[in-house]
């Protein structure tokens, strides 16, 4: 008998331990990573894996660590993080990504999409919507700002339509 609830102790812990999301931040700024990595630390079910201030890094940490995320800079000091974001969907498509960057979501986001990304949010409004950001991601859907939603339902909406009068 003790035997069985031994093993099942075993059991329970291994799911808790498979129920915590890893997650790998790349980002040049390690002051940004510090606080990005403390938000989310501080979430049930959540865990900052590892951290990488480049591309190259980064890149190497997730084939060593297999995050279930990457969140990635776009401004990187060796390559654009649109760059890396293809990398990683060419050489570790099951990782998710999603993107949070200074630049302006209008200039960004769809081509963040394009390249492999599941969200686009901009760092003035991470502190209020990251970890929704990272939960709507992580458990398969894809995030954006409000704004950028309606633009892209509308550009979808356009294309219907002309889809429509050509047939």
């Amino acid at each position: 008998m003790q035997r069985s609830r031994t093993k099942h102790a075993t059991t329970s812990t291994q799911r808790q331990e498979a129920a915590v999301k890893r997650i790998l931040l790349v980002d040049d700024h390690p002051i940004m990573r510090h606080g990005l990595a403390q938000l989310l630390r501080a979430e049930e079910g959540l865990d900052v894996c590892g951290e990488s201030g480049s591309a190259k890094d980064g890149l190497q940490a997730v084939g060593g660590l297999r995050p279930d995320l990457v969140i990635i800079d776009l401004t990187l000091p060796d390559k654009n993080g649109l760059e890396l974001l293809k990398d990683i969907h060419a050489l570790h498509p099951g990782t998710l990504c999603l993107v949070l960057s200074m630049h302006e979501e209008s200039l960004y986001a769809e081509r963040a999409l394009r390249a492999g990304a599941r969200g686009y949010m901009m760092k003035e409004a991470a502190a209020d919507n990251l970890v929704a950001a990272v939960r709507k991601v992580l458990g398969g859907g894809m995030y954006a700002s409000d704004t950028m939603a309606s633009r892209i339902l509308d550009m979808g909406e356009i294309a219907d339509a002309g889809g429509d009068q050509g047939g």
